[in-house]
């Protein structure tokens, strides 16, 4: 099937990511996807990196003559392409692609959501929503509940897929495990807590370095702590200032940001992500589960759907309670039963 993935998304964030894995899983079914984008954007860029046709055009702006300009393009590329499927993932212009389904052309029209903002409440996105649209997937139970509760979307028209990663990279690895706790000075008798994720007090760093001071001071002396990450609100020199405050920077390794993550899971013992706000998408806690590694999450956003241990987000203590005891088991999500689960929308 001719497929028309819209993800005008300005940075490579989870939306994007679980758009491109996507439409990279279509494609290896068989489909004719094409990406739309942002011109320049990480999107575009990634969905041709990995083989993706993509096609830019800037459909954010609200400008009148922008506006009138973004249609016309999309109009040439509606008529050439001719999409028997259209996935939105964002609601900037999605009132075009509602609006001409009904009036000028005959497609399936798929909204795709994975924000932590709610959807706006309004006449005309409820009809957009309720009535233009064939099918409603949601990363996370807790945004289909927004649906119901804001939209009064019936829940029939709402799906739920957390996405999937790609196991064939995203796997366990004794090899990987040896290599890296070697590299960083660790041995098979450390207990490594690990956390992935850019710099950001929204990521929750604070809460696992107190965490696991607590515990080493308290008498826990195997345990050792992975921050994987790079320079963004917050920078290396804060979380080492953290380290230091806390008399575990001895027992910490900061990596940078780097491009072998599989085997940064692969030695970790536990993976944590300690969000304190967002993560609509957990992409990291899916990538750990693949490679084997245990989760530990907060309660923030789609991390109870995902996780089997949980605490909540604003309780470090809590957080070092589980670190002593968690569940071990893991659940995958692969990009295979992620197309499995969204193919059913495409017949």
């Amino acid at each position: 099937m001719r497929i028309l993935n819209v993800i005008n998304v300005r940075w490579f964030n989870a939306t994007a990511w679980y758009a491109v894995n996507l439409s990279s899983v279509l494609k290896r079914r068989g489909h004719d996807v094409v990406v739309c984008g942002l011109p320049g954007t990480p999107p575009v860029l990634k969905a041709h990196g990995v083989g993706l046709e993509t096609f830019e055009v800037d459909i954010n702006k609200s400008d009148p003559f922008r506006v009138l300009s973004a249609m016309g393009a999309m109009d040439k590329l509606m008529m050439s392409f001719q999409p028997e499927i259209i996935i939105c993932n964002r609601g900037e212009f999605y009132w075009y692609f509602a609006y001409r389904r009904i009036t000028k052309q005959k497609y399936k029209l798929i909204r795709v959501r994975g924000d932590i903002r709610p959807p706006k409440n309004g006449r005309l996105n409820r009809v957009f929503h309720n009535k233009c649209t064939d099918a409603i997937v949601t990363s996370g139970q807790f945004i289909k509940q927004q649906y119901m509760d804001i939209l009064n979307t019936p829940e029939i028209g709402l799906n739920v897929i957390y996405g999937g990663v790609d196991t064939e990279v995203f796997k366990p690895s004794g090899f990987a495990r040896i290599k890296l706790r070697d590299e960083f000075g660790f041995g098979e008798d450390n207990f490594v807590v690990g956390i992935v994720g850019r710099f950001d007090p929204i990521k929750g760093h604070s809460n696992l370095i107190k965490a696991v001071a607590k515990l080493y001071h308290g008498g826990r002396q195997d345990i050792r702590l992975v921050i994987a990450g790079f320079d963004a609100v917050s920078s290396t020199s804060d979380v080492e200032r953290a380290l230091d405050e806390h008399g575990i920077r001895h027992i910490s390794v900061i990596t940078g940001k780097r491009d072998d993550i599989a085997d940064i899971y692969n030695c970790l013992d536990v993976c944590v992500v300690s969000s304190l706000g967002s993560e609509a998408i957990c992409r990291v806690g899916m990538e750990a589960m693949a490679c084997g590694v245990p989760l530990i999450t907060s309660d923030t956003g789609v991390l109870p759907e995902i996780s089997k241990n949980v605490y909540p987000k604003d309780d470090w203590e809590a957080l070092a309670e589980l670190l002593n005891d968690f569940d071990r088991s893991t659940t995958v999500y692969s990009l295979d039963d992620f197309g499995d689960k969204f193919s059913k929308f495409l017949k």
